[in-house]
């Protein structure tokens, strides 16, 4: 049909799309406010005002990317690392001179190793047979490199993955290479989930817009589906004269635009006129959102009940507000790393399990030698006991025989009170009761006879392994759901980067700074409640009225 006859004009041959069900589902809505059939006219007004802008194309690509890499990242793999001392010092010593974690350190290691193996199966048994290993640590990794990494070990028999890993750690500790920049491109990658979209939807392009959108995304490195979607997404940001436009879209002829126009109104009225209790769509604001979208943090039950408690003087609902608030003074905050890490050391003194105490019982020549051991290094019997069980548990080897004598052993005299982390505790009595019961506290002995005969490294694991307590569960948490614009988003995104932190850790922080200083907010609660700016005097001329009335009731006419 051509552009002088009745009808809407022919746009060309269909482009096969896909949205998040979300996203879909908000286009279908407005598309049927607006009238039967018009999702794809919809869908090329949105293209139609991305072209028209291409300048902010490029910075609206990449926090979309951003965003949907935040919200599609896989937890990191927890694995343990036993090292010798001198290689642990040698680890910490470079994590701390590069401001970096040991883990994104071992997950350079790793891609390193993946890359370039070369001959790794006797350094991964010689690894594997060692027993001074004796300092442990938790790194986290990608979980698709720990799967690549079984499946190289695994050719060659059993897979040693452990040893592995510390043959990758000291091949990067001896040779570290551009390490710096390996930490930027391969310590930060994280494995992502899939992207899930929903049903395809044909719409229709003509040939002009088509090589538009083309030419735009060969420009920026994207694509037809990448781009529609952000499209979508900036067109349901801002719906403005969204029905004009359409209009626009589906009625391009000239000669019968007129007729077409008043033919689509008397049919809207004829709909409104058989179904009056339906209420028409309401669309948006049309500055959109200025909060952004909402994110979910968890709480302990205390710290959501004061914060509910210190918003409701700002009036209803304003926790998401006092949270903004605390937000944007941490990202501004020239301490926030020093605030940092004093709420982990609380966190974890407060989260510590106190150590079961246990009795230690040896002979008279063998308790002279256990204070003197202790005397030499400044240390408690509790800290060499812990040490000594620590290193038994991580290399116990065949402890039968000295188990059997340590059991039978009589004149045993002399007791010391100590204590053992729960942990340590449990693993010591499953190791005894594989051969019999009861035989606890004669392991416990084993394993102090042969700290005596060979002390090693003490200095070293009375600092690293004896402070180490055992840790609760994090407490059942709360939700609050906080809606983060996008600038807010990518600000504390920044400061999580730099701190070594995620946003729930960060927001947490927020919260309990804001408690403890919450003096002189009060303007700083209404801007961030009142942000847009059609209805910002109206709220704040509410928000005021709101105010006399309640401190009226409180008995107060000031």
């Amino acid at each position: 049909m051509s552009e002088t006859s009745m009808g809407r004009i022919p746009v060309g041959d269909p482009i096969p799309l896909r949205f998040d069900p979300t996203t879909k589902q908000r286009l279908e809505e407005y598309a049927a406010g607006i009238g039967p059939r018009r999702f794809g006219a919809l869908v090329r007004v949105a293209a139609r005002r991305l072209l028209a802008d291409p300048d902010r194309v490029p910075q609206a690509l990449t926090q979309a990317r951003r965003a949907s890499a935040d919200a599609r990242r896989i937890p990191w793999a927890e694995r343990p690392l036993d090292l010798d001392p001198a290689t642990s010092t040698r680890l910490n010593e470079l994590a701390h001179e590069l401001h970096t974690d040991r883990s994104a350190i071992v997950r350079v290691a790793l891609h390193r190793f993946l890359t370039a193996a070369g001959r790794f199966r006797h350094p991964v048994l010689r690894e594997d047979a060692r027993t001074d290993l004796t300092c442990r640590t938790r790194v986290y990794v990608n979980r698709s490199t720990l799967d690549r990494l079984e499946r190289l070990i695994g050719r060659n028999g059993d897979a040693l993955t452990a040893a592995a890993i510390r043959v990758a750690v000291r091949r990067l500790l001896d040779d570290p290479g551009d390490l710096a920049a390996d930490l930027a491109t391969i310590g930060a990658a994280r494995d992502l989930k899939p992207e899930t979209f929903g049903l395809r939807s044909n719409v229709h392009f003509d040939d002009g817009l088509r090589g538009q959108l083309d030419t735009l995304a060969e420009r920026f490195d994207s694509n037809r589906a990448e781009l529609m979607r952000l499209a979508a997404r900036q067109l349901l940001a801002s719906p403005r004269d969204l029905e004009d436009a359409v209009t626009e879209e589906i009625y391009r002829g000239d000669a019968n635009r007129d007729l077409l126009i008043a033919r689509n109104t008397r049919r809207r009225q004829t709909a409104a006129a058989d179904h009056p209790a339906q209420m028409p769509l309401r669309a948006p604001s049309p500055q959109g959102n200025p909060f952004g979208k909402r994110h979910v943090f968890r709480f302990d039950e205390d710290t959501k009940r004061r914060l509910e408690e210190l918003a409701d003087e700002y009036g209803p609902r304003r926790v998401s507000a006092l949270l903004r608030v605390g937000i944007r003074r941490l990202v501004g905050s020239p301490c926030a790393d020093v605030d940092l890490a004093q709420a982990r050391r609380v966190a974890v003194a407060a989260r510590a399990l106190p150590h079961d105490p246990v009795t230690l019982r040896l002979d008279s020549q063998a308790a002279a030698r256990f204070l003197a051991l202790a005397a030499r290094y400044e240390a408690s019997p509790r800290d060499l006991v812990a040490v000594a069980v620590h290193r038994f548990l991580t290399a116990p080897g065949d402890f039968w025989p000295a188990l059997i004598d340590e059991a039978g052993a009589s004149g045993l005299d002399e007791k010391f009170k100590v204590s053992l982390r729960p942990s340590a505790r449990r693993g010591i009595e499953r190791l005894a009761d594989r051969h019999g019961t009861r035989l606890a506290s004669a392991l416990v002995r084993v394993a102090v006879r042969r700290l005596l005969d060979d002390p090693g490294d003490l200095a070293g694991d009375l600092e690293t392994v004896a402070p180490v307590h055992d840790l609760r569960p994090a407490p059942r948490t709360a939700r609050i759901d906080v809606a983060l614009d996008d600038e807010l988003l990518v600000h504390l995104d920044a400061l999580a980067d730099r701190l070594g932190s995620d946003r729930q850790e960060l927001v947490y922080l927020a919260a309990k700074r804001i408690l403890r200083f919450h003096h002189n907010i009060e303007n700083r609660m209404l801007d961030e409640m009142f942000r847009a700016p059609t209805s910002r005097k109206h709220l704040l001329a509410k928000h005021a009225r709101r105010e006399r009335l309640r401190r009226m009731g409180r008995g107060s006419d000031t």
